[in-house]
């Protein structure tokens, strides 16, 4: 009886064994499907804001292959939001959706100029009908604002727009940034602002508002304007804002 009761504990020592060994690998599988971050990524946030370059698919050329990177359609003018992207894979290419079978062909020259473990925004921006258009691509790092305070900075990619000027709350935050031009981040105290986009060489009137706009603790935001002024349709003059801090997707 005494050896039964021996053996007995002894399985169960075992099972705590084998368990404390696997629930230690069944976390780190979790871990690793749960962000799939590893050295080769980079983080890249993707926003078509070229009025008239209808919508594109992202690829990397394999020597002379093409091989299309996920399903997403860049449409104008929605920002992609962060995703994953293997700097090993490149070069980088943007190429219209495919439509009733059309040839497709590379909008830009290749993008091999991102690094592993960096965030960017990625612009698209120009006009394809007068073959302007092109790719403005920023990193968005920047140290940490100090507590109780945000950052923010300014792009201007819009094609036919003068030197603008951003006002926060009635305050000039940013001047004279021309087209593709892109401010340094600036810290402000984090609250609720008006921003208001102005052309440089009339402050007085703004081209375009943005109220109630949330700039929290400890974030990073991108305000940037597209489109073209003049017009009155889906490709008229805007602006928008992004969070630079925020969870990836995976794409």
């Amino acid at each position: 009886m005494i050896n039964t009761y021996k053996g007995g504990i002894l399985f169960y020592l075992a099972l705590f064994v084998a368990g404390s060994m696997f629930l230690p690998m069944l976390a780190s599988c979790g871990k690793d499907n749960g962000t799939t971050l590893n050295t080769a990524n980079a983080q890249v946030n993707l926003i078509n804001v070229s009025p008239d370059v209808l919508p594109f698919n992202l690829y990397s050329r394999l020597n002379t292959s093409f091989v299309q990177l996920g399903t997403t359609n860049y449409t104008y003018p929605t920002a992609s939001g962060y995703f994953l992207l293997n700097v090993a894979e490149t070069p980088f290419l943007l190429r219209p959706s495919r439509v009733n079978n059309l040839e497709i062909v590379n909008l830009l020259p290749e993008v091999d100029t991102f690094q592993r473990n960096v965030r960017y925004t990625w612009f698209v921006t120009g006009l394809r009908a007068d073959s302007s258009l092109s790719s403005v691509i920023i990193t968005d790092t920047s140290s940490l604002p100090a507590i109780g305070r945000g950052k923010i900075r300014f792009v201007n990619v819009s094609p036919n727009a003068p030197p603008l000027n951003l006002t926060a709350n009635d305050t000039t935050a940013f001047r004279g940034i021309g087209y593709k031009g892109v401010s340094k981040f600036i810290e402000v105290t984090a609250g609720n602002y008006n921003f208001n986009v102005v052309s440089s060489a009339a402050p007085g009137i703004a081209i375009k508002s943005m109220r109630n706009v949330p700039i929290l603790d400890g974030r990073l935001y991108t305000v940037y304007a597209y489109g073209l002024t003049g017009r009155q349709d889906t490709a008229a003059f805007n602006t928008n804002i992004i969070l630079n801090t925020v969870p990836l997707k995976y794409n």
